[in-house]
């Protein structure tokens, strides 16, 4: 796909995609945790 951009593609177009990649992974780490937390809360006894 980048070659059949006809020198239209850059890789600076990609960068407006990085607040929603590093939104996304910051969600992902958030949900991991509190996930962790909901199941390992009761079963430590």
């Amino acid at each position: 796909m980048m070659g059949q951009a006809k020198g239209y593609y850059t890789f600076f177009s990609h960068l407006r995609w990085t607040w929603a990649i590093a939104l996304g992974y910051a969600l992902s780490i958030a949900c991991h945790f509190w996930l962790n937390a909901l199941l390992f809360t009761g079963v430590s006894h």
